[in-house]
């Protein structure tokens, strides 16, 4: 019988001294990103409102296009396909091999900023 492998993640912290100059860039940077996450947010909530006016009117109307001087509007409701993997054993598959050919991809590298008594959106994306 094949023994098993445990993969273990650690992380190592350590002090950085830093010139008052880089100290204020950096902060300068951290305070405007974290000003202009909200500023974001507060325009998401607004176009969010107005998204839903133009649908409870497209309901209204039972629409799910309309066109009206060069605005468009479509009601959007895409179907995401997801394996579910008791399903997929039910009916005869091989978990043991579903699990084998899965392969690990990459995904973009980003800077994720987290500021002080902000809960964590995780819209920091770019």
């Amino acid at each position: 019988m094949p023994t098993a492998t445990v993969t273990v993640t650690a992380l190592t912290t350590h002090q950085l001294a830093l010139s008052p100059q880089i100290k204020r860039k950096l902060l300068l940077a951290l305070r405007t990103y974290t000003e202009l996450s909200a500023q974001a947010k507060a325009l998401q909530l607004a176009k969010h409102k107005q998204s839903k006016i133009v649908e409870d009117i497209q309901t209204e109307l039972g629409e799910s296009h309309i066109e009206i001087e060069g605005f468009k509007a479509t009601v959007v409701a895409p179907i995401r396909h997801t394996l579910d993997k008791k399903r997929f054993v039910a009916l005869g598959g091989d978990l043991d091999i579903l699990e084998r050919a899965m392969v690990d991809q990459s995904g973009k590298a980003y800077v994720k900023i987290t500021a002080p008594n902000i809960a964590d959106d995780n819209d920091d994306e770019s």
